[in-house]
Parts: C-alpha cells; structure tokens; sequence
C-alpha cells in the first residue's frame, strides 16, 4: 500500500463535500454515435476541436483532483480542476483547511509570464526576500502556476528555500492557471494521472500511482505546471487557448482578506507587460499595496521610473509616452503595428489611472542599493497602507474600520505581524494608533 494514500484520500475528502463546479471542457462525444466518417473526422464542437480528438468508449470516466509525490524534492504537489466560475470561498476553505495553516499575508507575486532575464544580484535578493517575507509571516505565496517567468523564478526561489533550509516549514504556494493553456501533453499526464489515482484506491494503489509524471518533470516545454509549488488550481473555461485574465486571483485575494479572515495582502510585481497592469489596477482599487521591483525590466520599469520622476505628481500624457518608449520598442510578443498602436493606448490610459495620486501611499518601489531589503520593502508597505486608512477614515465614528471588533482582531495580526518581523517602528505606529483609540487589544493591552 502506498504511503500517499492517506493524504490522497484527505484531499479527497476535503474536496467532495465542497460540491465544487465540474469544468466543462469540450463536451466529450461518444465513439458509438453514428455519424459518417468523414463526419466524424471533421466535425468540430462548440469550442473548435475535432470531436474525434476527445471521444471515448462507453461511459466517460475522469477524475479532476490528485496528488504528485516528486521523488527529487521529496514533497507533495496537490491538484484541483474546477470551473472557471467556482466560488473563491470554497477554494480558499479547501486549501486552508489541508494546509492547517491559517495565512497572515497573502503574497501575490505576478509580472513578466515569459523568459526573462534579471540583474544576479537582484535575482537573488527578490528570491531570498520573498520566501523571507512568506516565512516570517506564515504567509502564502499566489503566481501564476508556470514554469517559465515569473512563475519559474518564484518556483526556484522555493526549492532553493526548502535545498537549504530542509528543517524549516514548507512554504504553502500556489499556482492559478487555466487547463486549456497547458501542454496537450501535460493535461494528458494530469489526466490520465488523476484517473489512475481513483481507480488505485479500490485496486490497491503503488507508489506509483502518486509519482509527479516524469513527462512532466524532464519536459522543457515553458507552458508547461511550475512543479515546485504546494497546490495547483486550475481553471477551465472550456477553451484550449488563451490565459485566464485577474478575476480568479482577485477574488482568491478578496476572500482571503475579508473581515472574517484578517489576512493582510500585497502584490509584488516583477517584469511584466500589457496585462501586468490589469493585476496592478485590481489591487489598488481593492486599497491593497503594491511593490514594484525596480530594474527588473519592461512594465515594472516603466512604473518605477514614473514613480521616482513624480513622487509628487501626476505625469503628463508625453512624460507616460516616453517612458513606453522602450518597452514597445522592445515588445516581440506582437508584430502588428494596428495592434500595437491600440495596445500602446490602452497602455496609457491604465498607467495615468495607475498614477492617479490616490493611489500614491499603495504604490512602492524595491531599488536594489537603494533599499535594505525585499522584505522590509514588502513590511512597510502593508504599514502605509494601514496608516493611509487609519487617516483616511479619522473622525468617522461609524467605521467598521475604528469601532468594531473586525478592528481589534486586524490590529492584532498586524501587532503579530510586527513582532515576527522585528519591526519596532511598526509596533510603535500600531501601538500609538491603540491607545489614541482606546482600542482593547490582547495581549498587548498591558502596554499601553
């Protein structure tokens, strides 16, 4: 008997009573229906794929979760597959409760979804900072579950944390990516992998039948599941191409930091193009912080080299036109010169929202020299933001924010969050916030 079969077994107990959406990917066409043969060969489904390319025999049969050990790391990778609709608040339950790990920081790490290449020392100071940051704060680290950009940098910044601190707790990270944008080979192998999987638990399952697919881990295909990460969502919205926009990640987001669960959220964004600043937009109007890394290349830079030049200002149409220069200069993803016309328009039109000086105190930048480190970068940004909105909501006697018990449990993760950072600047704006308000907060009460 395999000693994975009970945590297979716990995923799917977790998962059954969540009553989770069944993704509707290309309605599956029995090989029994009549249809000419050159019928059969040539028809297409709602979606454009051949119906010969997913038939079956008989009663369809497939599973849309399991588990892969991978041998090298010696770690557990566990998988869902769920509609592109399904509520975040199942998916958040879902993971929290298999991870027993009720996360203080949610970390969202997006950007450059690409090959590309960053400073060494930067590399290795984002890399060592974001695990730092995690760690300390028993936080959870959200990217877009591939292995290539920022998805594989994130995923190596994980092994590299568990390689050398085989002792310390593994990080909880997740991937949020959409089935149809993987490798016809890679869904293949989840496929096949998760059908296995059931069937094992009446026939006896192997070691084998929880082995992370060697087709996957040897492929070089960049499409293709970053394999370092703790759990794996992924979204089916039936189509085989294409990548999921935002929405799913804000949502995740919304629901983890929801005045139930007192989770404090920031979104580090490394590299990046076009829809980099979808993501960016969402969290500002959302009043969560964002650090860009500075010098990390194309969007990032764009943003950063604005935010220094107008610390104090809205930059003007040409001042955001120039510093797109560059990047579309630079842009191979798209060749078309209309399209790049109406990209670059859209592009200006987001950054001048992005700059809007309401957002200021939400927007900061990590400079390699400049700044001490990633982390405390991350740290004081989600500082700001709590003092922008203890400001922001001064006088309101009928804020939740102030008077409600939802008030004194976030200032007690944020209290928690400063000690486990060693933050003694952050305790002292926490602790004078207390006492002008009167607030009773355990245990710290003895201070005040």
């Amino acid at each position: 008997m395999s000693a994975h079969k009970v945590s297979y077994e716990k995923w799917r107990d977790a998962i059954t009573p969540l009553d989770l959406k069944q993704c509707p990917t290309c309605i599956l066409f029995s090989k029994e229906q009549q249809l000419p043969l050159e019928q059969h060969q040539n028809e297409k489904c709602g979606y454009g794929r051949l119906k010969s390319s997913h038939s079956y025999e008989g009663q369809p049969k497939s599973q849309n979760f399991g588990i892969f050990y991978n041998q090298d790391e010696s770690r557990l990778t566990k998988f869902i597959r769920c509609d592109l609709r399904e509520e975040a608040e199942k998916l958040y339950k879902l993971i929290q409760d298999d991870s027993s790990q009720k996360s203080r920081l949610i970390i969202s790490i997006y950007g450059g979804a690409k090959y590309f290449q960053m400073n060494e020392r930067l590399e290795k100071e984002f890399m060592r900072g974001i695990v730092e940051a995690a760690t300390i704060a028993d936080g959870w680290i959200l990217t877009n579950g591939l292995s290539s950009g920022i998805g594989k940098l994130v995923g190596e910044a994980i092994l590299q944390d568990r390689t050398l601190n085989r002792s310390s707790k593994d990080l909880v990270s997740i991937g949020l990516a959409k089935w149809g944008s993987l490798p016809e080979e890679t869904r293949e192998q989840l496929s096949k992998k998760f059908t296995s999987q059931k069937n094992a638990i009446q026939n006896g399952a192997k070691e084998k039948d929880y082995e992370f697919p060697r087709e996957i881990l040897k492929t070089t295909d960049a499409e293709t599941i970053e394999r370092h990460l703790t759990y794996m969502v992924l979204f089916d919205d039936g189509k085989l191409s294409g990548y999921i926009g935002d929405e799913q990640r804000r949502m995740f987001v919304q629901e983890a930091t929801n005045d139930k669960n007192k989770c404090y959220a920031v979104t580090v964004i490394v590299e990046g193009g076009i829809n980099t600043l979808e993501v960016i937009l969402n969290d500002l109007k959302d009043s969560r912080p964002v650090v860009i890394i500075d010098g990390s290349g194309r969007i990032a830079d764009v943003l950063s080299g604005l935010l220094k030049q107008h610390l104090k200002s809205v930059p003007e149409a040409v001042q955001i036109d120039a510093g797109l220069n560059n990047f579309f200069q630079n842009d191979e993803t798209n060749s078309d010169t209309s399209c790049k016309t109406i990209e670059r328009r859209l592009c200006k039109r987001q950054i001048n929202e992005i700059m809007n000086m309401e957002y200021r105190d939400l927007l900061n930048v990590y400079t390699l020299d400049e700044d001490s480190n990633v982390a405390k970068t991350i740290f004081d940004a989600i500082f700001k933001r709590y003092e922008m909105m203890v400001l922001k909501n001064r006088g309101n006697c009928h804020d939740q924010l102030e008077n409600q018990d939802d008030s004194r449990k976030s200032i007690e993760t944020l209290l928690d969050l400063s000690i486990k950072w060693n933050s003694c600047e952050g305790l002292e704006k926490v602790l004078k916030h207390i006492k002008r308000k009167s607030i009773q907060v355990s245990p710290f009460s003895r201070l005040l």
